[in-house]
């Protein structure tokens, strides 16, 4: 924990129940919402230094709630982790020039050419972990025509699959 001189370093008194002492971050923390998963959403520059930074938390419904679960699974993994990404994806798309204004608005991101954007699921149990989140709990929302596509593939695939079944079976 680096601190700089002059900024109050030595006036830990108070601080106790927070680790490091960084009261500052507490105003940040979202209200914990004790029935839905709450998502980090994070944006980094997409070339150059890669640390993610967090520019807000939503919160999902059921839905979310089941799909975290399957997170945990090996089996659901791979389908809650695309579900996820293409869901919150769709929903940063949606507000692209808003989000990116906010961007530029950022020091660290003024000049970044290119923005990527990313989810966690927070940490209840430690939620000021959002402000300094390993590289493997962040999953990588793809670019938005990427986060288009997999409900429609996923129905064409059905489709062709269903005809597959028929020409399997005889029938036409």
């Amino acid at each position: 924990n680096v601190q700089a001189k002059g900024k109050g370093g030595g006036r830990r008194a108070g601080s106790s129940s927070r680790p490091g002492g960084q009261p500052s971050m507490e105003q940040y923390l979202p209200p914990i919402d004790p029935d839905n998963e709450q998502f980090v959403i994070y944006v980094r520059s997409k070339k150059g230094f890669k640390a993610w930074y967090p520019l807000n938390v939503v919160t999902g419904g059921s839905t979310a709630n089941t799909l975290v679960k399957g997170l945990d699974s090996d089996l659901s993994r791979e389908l809650a982790v695309k579900s996820l990404t293409t869901n919150i994806g769709q929903a940063i798309y949606k507000e692209t020039e808003q989000l990116e204004e906010m961007c530029r608005r950022m020091p660290m991101l003024k000049n970044a050419k290119q923005l990527e954007f990313g989810f966690m699921v927070l940490d209840k149990s430690n939620p000021s972990s959002m402000f300094k989140p390993t590289a493997d709990k962040v999953f990588v929302i793809p670019e938005e025509d990427e986060t288009r596509l997999p409900a429609q593939k996923m129905a064409e695939g059905f489709q062709n699959a269903a005809g597959k079944v028929k020409d399997f079976l005889g029938g036409s």
